[in-house]
């Protein structure tokens, strides 16, 4: 007697088998022994659930702003976006506007700009320093320069952290590109 056997034969068997063993580890999981551990065995870690956020991410709040490059390969101590109110013109006040995103809690917490070839800052401007900062939250400023220049001209920022008795610092540049 000559058995006759097809290609899909043998794969429906592999496959067969698999299912078999996969149902065999899965029965054998759940039939463990649920014991308290061992005196001096190791209690396993039980990991704190995260705090709930209610509202809105950083991410949502700050939907449509480009993130500032930072200057410099430290660890980041937050997050710089911003936005362009209008198209940038020579002679004409840009309204900047920014949003900080610390990674960490601390305070206080400023924004310097720092001089731009091509920019002239606003006398007027309040400073943007905060108080105490929360990791994830959202802080606004708008800012307020006057291209001299036409090009791609860079205002640069230092956000400073103070945090764990420690004070840090980042810089960031924000491009700004002028037509005639």
């Amino acid at each position: 007697m000559i058995i006759v056997r097809m290609a899909g034969d043998t794969m429906r068997t592999k496959y067969a088998a698999f299912a078999a063993l996969c149902c065999c580890a899965c029965l054998a999981a759940c039939s463990q022994d649920a014991s308290p551990p061992a005196p001096g065995a190791a209690a396993p870690r039980v990991k704190a659930p995260a705090p709930v956020h209610k509202g809105p991410s950083a991410d949502e709040l700050t939907a449509g702003m480009a993130a500032a490059p930072t200057m410099g390969k430290s660890p980041l101590l937050a997050d710089l976006k911003f936005e362009l109110a209008d198209r940038p013109k020579i002679g004409q006040v840009l309204e900047i506007n920014l949003a900080l995103v610390p990674k960490l809690d601390g305070g206080p917490a400023s924004v310097k700009v720092s001089e731009s070839e091509g920019l002239e800052a606003a006398q007027g401007d309040a400073p943007f320093e905060v108080p105490e900062v929360t990791a994830g939250e959202v802080y606004r400023h708008t800012l307020h320069v006057t291209p001299t220049t036409d090009g791609v001209l860079l205002v640069n920022l230092t956000v400073s952290l103070s945090h764990d008795d420690v004070n840090d610092s980042q810089s960031y540049s924000v491009p700004v590109i002028v037509d005639r």
